[in-house]
C-alpha cells in the first residue's frame, strides 16, 4: 500500500484546508517545530484505524481548541493495482469510501460499512472501544515509526506473521490449515485467557466450575442450617427444663414468705418504738446541752467582763506619763524648728552671694573672651583684604593655561623645524664685488635695496625665487621648480597665522615671556589658596556672622552686669586688672561655698534630727492613739458581754433554778438511755433476723419471676426462629445428587480444555519455530545494513517474536536494550526497512520514520541515507524531520515542506 495525499481541514492547527501529495520512492517531510508533521502522520493512523463514530478522548481532541469545528480527513492511496480514496468527518459521523474507475472516483461504500471495508484493503482491525493501538494496524505495526516509539513493544500481530509465512513459503501455509489454525486458537481464547493461559470468565468450564461452587456453597449453608435447627432445639428443651425448674422454686419461695409475714409485723413495730425511744432521747439531750451550753456561757462571760476590766486599769496607768512624754517632745521640735528656718535663710543669702560673685566671675571671663574675639575678628579681617587684593592681582594677570602653553610650545617647535627644512631647500647667493655695487635684490617678492664696497662679503637666501637689479649694469632672476618649497612654505604661513592668534590676547610672541606669566598667575593662584586655606583654618563663618557674634556676645554681658545689684562692689571691673579681679572672685568663689557646705551639713544634721524626733513624737501618739482605742473597744466588749448575758438570762429563771432543770433533764435521760440499751439488745434476734429474712425472701421471689418472664421470651423467640428455620432448610441429598453430576460434567470439560490447550501449545511451538525460518531472511537484510551502518564487527539475533534482541560485537554478545537509545533507534529503523523491502517484493508497502535519525552522528548518518535511498527503490518511506540539512545529499528524494504550508 502507498499513501498518494492526504487533506485535512479543522484537524487539530490545520484551521484551514491542507493537501499534501506523496511520490513513489523517498518523501522527505521536513519543518519546524509545530508545524504539524506529526499531526499530518498521525492522521493517516487516525484515518483508517478509528471508527467514524468514535466519541473517544483523541478524537475529540482534533477539532482546533475553543472551536466547535468537524475534522475532516481524505486520503488517496494505492492497493493491490488499484486508487482509493477515504473520506471521514468525525464531528458530522460520515464515512465514504471511493475507488478510482476511468478516471472517476465511484462510491464502494459507506457508514460502518465503510469503516469494515477500508479495514479489510489496508489490513488490521477496527478497535472494539476506545482509541486505537499498534496491533491493530495491520502492517503499519511494524513498518510505521510513530514519534517517541521507535521500539515495537507488542508482539507481531498475525497478519504480519501470516504475509511472511506466505513470502517464505513456510509449511503450513494452505486456506484450510490456516481455518484450522484459526478454529484451534478461536476454541482456546473460548476457555483460556491469552496472556496468563488461565480459565475465562464465561466459559463453559468456568460456568460449571462457579455452578458446583456455588451448589457447594448451598450444600455448606444447608448443613449449617441443619445443625443450627439441631441446636435450637435442644436449647427450647433445657429452657423449658429451666423454666419449669424456676416456677416450682417461686412456689415455695412465696409460700415460706408467707409463713413469716406476723414475725415480720412484730419485728417492724419493735423497730418504730425503738426509733421512737431514740427520737425522745435526741430531745431530752438537745434540751440538755442546751441548757448546761447557756449556763456555761453565762459564767463564761461574766468571767470575761471582770478581766476586760483589769485590763482597762493597766491601760490609764500607762496613758498618763505617755502623753506628758509627748508634750516635752513637740516643744523641742518646735524649737528646732525655729533653729533651722535660721540657718535656711544663712544660706539663702549666702547662695545669693555667691550667685552675684559667679555671675562676676563669668562676665569677667566673658570680657577676656571678647577681647580674645575682637583680636581674631581682625585677622580674619586682615586674611579678607588679602584675599581681595590676591584675587584682583590674579584676575588681572593674562596668561595661558598649562595645556594651552604646551599647545603653544608645539606649534612653535613646528614652525622652527619647518623654517629649518625650508632653509635648508633654499636658493644661497654669495656675493664678494670686486668693485663698488649697488642696487636692490627681490627674495621671495620681498624687495631690499643692498650697496657693497669692495672687499665686503655678503650672502642670500631665498626660499623659492630671487631677482638681482645692479645700478648700471641690468638684472637676473633665479626661480626655484621644486613643488615641496611652494607647500612647505604654505605650511609655515598657516603655522605662523595660527601662532599668532594663540599668543595674541597675551601681548607678547616669546615663549619666555609667556612662560612668566604662566609662573606668575599660579604664584598668585597658590597665594589665593593659601590665604582661603588660612581662612579656614580660622573660622567657618563669615566676617559679618563674626560681628554679629561679637555683638550678641557684647550685649550678653552687658545684661548679665545688670543682674548685679548697683550697691555691690562686684558690679563693674573696667578700672581694675580683669585677670587679679577674677582670680579674686574665683577665691570668693570657692570661700562662699565652703560656708554653704558647712551650713548645708549644719542644716542635714538638723533635718536629721528633727525627722528623728517627729518620728518618735509620731510613734508616741501613734501608741497612745491605739492605748485609746484598746480602752475604747474593750469597754465596748463589756457592754455587749453584758447585752447578751441580759440576753441568756431573758427565761426569768434564777441560776439555781437553772442548775435544777439541768439535774430534772440529766435523770431522765439516764432512764431513757437505759430503756434504749434493752431495745438495742434485742435488734438482731427481734428486728434483723425476721427483716432480712423476709427481704431475702421477697428479692428470691422477685428475681424468680423476672427470670420466668425472660425465660418465657427466650423459649417464644427460640421457638420462631426454629419455624423459620424449618422455612428455609432444603434438601440436602438433591444437593448433593447435583453436585456429583456437576463434577462430572467438570471433569469432561477439564479434560476437553486440556486437549485444547495442548493442542493450542502445540500450535504455538510449531508457529515459534516457523517464525524463527521467517526470521533468517530480515536478520541477513537487518546485519548486511547494520555492516553499513557501524561496520562489520557487529551482528543481530532475533527472539522467537522475530524481534532484535542482542548485538553480537567483537565476539562478545549484548542485549539490545543496554545499548545506547541512538544505536537501538537505528537498529529499529533497519528492521523496519527489512521489513518492508521483504513484504515490497509482492507489493510496494509505505514505511514511515518519525525522526527516525535524530540521535545519529554525522558519519553514520551518510551511511543511513545511502541506506534509505536504497530501500526506496522498492517501497514508498515517509521520512519526517526538522532538521532537513542532514537530507541535503540525497538525489531523486521528494521533498515536502511544512513551513511553506502553514
Amino acid at each position: 500500500m502507498n499513501v498518494n495525499s492526504i487533506r485535512l481541514e479543522n484537524w487539530k492547527k490545520f484551521t484551514n484546508p491542507i493537501e499534501i501529495h506523496f511520490k513513489d520512492g523517498l518523501n522527505i517531510l521536513h519543518g519546524s517545530n509545530e508545524t504539524g508533521k506529526t499531526t499530518l502522520i498521525d492522521s493517516i493512523i487516525t484515518t483508517f484505524y478509528s471508527k467514524h463514530t468514535s466519541s473517544s478522548q483523541k478524537i475529540k481532541s482534533l477539532k482546533p481548541w475553543g472551536t466547535s469545528l468537524n475534522p475532516i480527513s481524505t486520503i488517496t492511496f494505492q492497493k493491490n493495482g488499484h486508487q482509493y480514496r477515504i473520506s471521514k468527518g468525525f464531528q458530522e459521523k460520515k464515512c465514504l469510501l471511493e475507488k478510482l474507475e476511468d478516471e472517476t472516483w465511484r462510491k464502494i461504500a459507506e457508514g460502518d460499512k465503510a469503516d469494515q471495508e477500508l479495514i479489510e484493503l489496508v489490513g488490521g482491525q477496527l478497535p472494539s472501544r476506545g482509541d486505537t493501538k499498534p496491533q491493530y494496524w495491520g502492517l503499519g505495526q511494524t513498518l510505521w515509526m510513530v514519534q517517541g516509539q521507535p521500539i515495537i513493544s507488542d508482539e507481531l500481530n498475525d497478519e504480519t506473521v501470516s504475509l511472511l509465512q506466505t513470502m517464505v513459503q513456510a509449511t503450513i501455509g494452505s486456506e484450510k490449515e490456516k481455518e484450522v489454525l484459526k478454529n484451534i486458537r478461536s476454541r482456546f481464547l473460548e476457555i483460556f485467557t491469552e496472556k496468563k493461559k488461565t480459565i475465562r470468565k464465561g466459559s463453559p468450564l468456568s460456568q460449571v466450575k462457579d455452578e458446583i461452587s456455588t451448589l457447594k456453597s448451598e450444600l455448606s449453608e444447608s448443613k449449617r442450617i441443619q445443625t443450627k435447627k439441631d441446636e435450637l432445639i435442644r436449647k427450647i428443651e433445657d429452657s423449658e427444663f429451666l423454666l419449669q425448674r424456676n416456677q416450682n422454686n417461686l412456689k415455695t419461695s412465696q409460700e415460706e414468705r408467707d409463713k413469716i409475714s406476723l414475725e415480720v409485723e412484730q419485728a417492724r413495730q419493735h423497730q418504730k418504738d425503738r426509733e421512737q425511744l431514740e427520737h425522745e432521747i435526741e430531745g431530752i439531750t438537745s434540751k440538755y446541752e442546751a441548757l448546761n451550753l447557756k449556763i456555761a456561757e453565762i459564767n463564761h462571760s461574766e468571767e470575761k467582763i471582770n478581766g476586760i476590766k483589769s485590763e482597762n486599769e493597766q491601760i490609764q496607768q500607762q496613758l498618763g506619763p505617755l502623753e506628758t512624754q509627748l508634750s516635752q517632745l513637740n516643744e523641742e521640735i518646735e524649737r528646732k524648728i525655729s533653729d533651722l528656718d535660721v540657718l535656711n535663710k544663712t544660706i539663702q543669702h549666702t547662695t545669693a552671694e555667691k550667685s552675684i560673685v559667679g555671675i562676676a566671675h563669668t562676665n569677667v571671663m566673658d570680657e577676656q573672651a571678647l577681647e580674645s574675639k575682637k583680636e581674631r575678628f581682625k585677622e580674619i579681617e586682615e586674611l579678607y583684604q588679602a584675599l581681595d587684593t590676591a584675587q584682583n592681582q590674579f584676575n588681572q594677570i593674562i596668561a595661558p593655561t598649562s595645556n594651552q602653553m604646551k599647545e603653544i610650545e608645539k606649534l612653535n617647535q613646528q614652525i622652527h623645524d619647518t623654517q629649518t627644512r625650508l632653509q635648508a631647500m633654499g636658493l644661497t647667493v654669495k656675493v664678494q664685488p670686486i668693485t663698488v655695487l649697488s642696487g636692490e635684490i627681490s627674495l621671495d617678492s620681498e624687495v631690499t635695496p643692498f650697496n657693497l664696497n669692495e672687499d665686503e662679503n655678503i650672502s642670500w637666501t631665498a626660499n623659492q625665487s630671487l631677482k638681482i637689479r645692479i645700478d648700471d649694469m641690468g638684472e637676473f632672476e633665479v626661480k626655484s621648480g621644486s613643488h615641496d618649497v611652494q607647500v612647505t612654505k604654505e605650511e609655515l604661513e598657516n603655522m605662523l597665522s595660527d601662532y599668532q592668534d594663540l599668543v595674541a590676547p597675551y601681548g607678547t610672541e616669546k615663549l619666555d615671556d609667556l612662560n612668566r606669566l604662566l609662573i606668575s598667575r599660579e604664584s598668585r593662584k597658590n597665594d589665593l589658596e593659601r590665604i582661603k586655606t588660612e581662612l579656614d583654618k580660622k573660622s567657618d563663618k563669615t566676617l559679618d556672622e563674626l560681628q554679629k557674634e561679637i555683638f550678641e556676645f557684647e550685649n550678653k554681658i552687658k545684661l548679665k552686669w545688670t543682674k548685679i545689684p548697683d550697691d555691690s562692689h562686684y558690679k563693674d571691673c573696667d578700672d581694675k586688672d580683669k585677670s587679679l579681679f577674677r582670680d579674686e572672685l574665683s577665691r570668693k568663689i570657692v570661700q562662699l561655698e565652703d560656708e554653704i557646705n558647712q551650713q548645708t551639713h549644719d542644716r542635714n544634721n538638723l533635718d536629721d534630727e528633727l525627722e528623728a524626733d517627729r518620728g518618735n513624737a509620731k510613734e508616741l501618739d501613734q501608741r497612745i492613739n491605739q492605748l485609746k482605742t484598746d480602752f475604747h473597744g474593750k469597754t465596748q466588749i463589756i457592754e455587749e458581754i453584758q447585752r447578751r448575758i441580759k440576753r441568756l438570762e431573758d427565761d426569768g429563771l434564777s441560776r439555781q433554778e437553772r442548775e435544777d432543770e439541768l439535774n430534772q433533764l440529766s435523770f431522765s435521760l439516764d432512764q431513757k438511755n437505759r430503756a434504749l440499751k434493752v431495745y438495742q439488745d434485742e435488734i438482731e434476734d427481734k428486728e434483723n433476723r425476721p427483716l432480712g429474712l423476709f427481704d431475702g425472701l421477697n428479692t428470691k421471689v422477685q428475681r424468680l419471676e423476672d427470670e420466668i418472664k425472660s425465660q418465657e421470651i427466650n423459649l417464644a423467640r427460640s421457638e420462631s426462629e426454629l419455624q423459620l428455620i424449618i422455612g428455609q432448610s432444603a434438601d440436602t441429598s438433591v444437593i448433593e445428587e447435583k453436585l456429583e453430576q456437576l463434577q462430572i460434567q467438570e471433569k469432561e470439560l477439564q479434560t476437553e480444555a486440556d486437549s485444547i490447550k495442548l493442542l493450542y501449545e502445540l500450535t504455538n511451538f510449531y508457529r515459534e519455530n516457523t517464525i524463527g525460518e521467517l526470521s533468517d531472511p530480515i536478520r541477513k537484510r537487518v546485519t548486511d545494513d547494520l555492516e553499513k551502518l557501524l561496520g562489520p564487527k557487529y551482528s543481530l539475533n532475533f527472539d522467537k517474536t522475530m524481534k532484535p534482541d542482542t548485538i553480537l560485537a567483537n565476539g562478545e554478545e549484548a542485549p539490545v536494550d543496554l545499548l545506547s537509545f541512538g544505536t537501538q533507534e537505528q537498529i529499529w529503523c533497519l528492521f523496519r526497512l527489512a521489513l518492508g523491502s521483504i513484504l515490497s517484493r509482492d507489493e510496494k508497502q509505505l514505511v514511515v520514520l518519525d525522526d527516525p535519525l535524530v540521535n545519529t552522528d554525522p558519519v553514520r548518518m551518510h551511511h543511513a541515507l545511502e541506506i534509505l535511498q536504497e530501500n526506496a527503490k522498492e517501497m514508498q518511506i515517509i521520512v519526517v524531520t526538522c532538521d532537513v540539512d542532514k537530507y541535503n545529499m540525497l538525489s531523486g528524494a521528494n521533498f515536502i515542506s511544512m513551513d511553506d504550508s502553514m
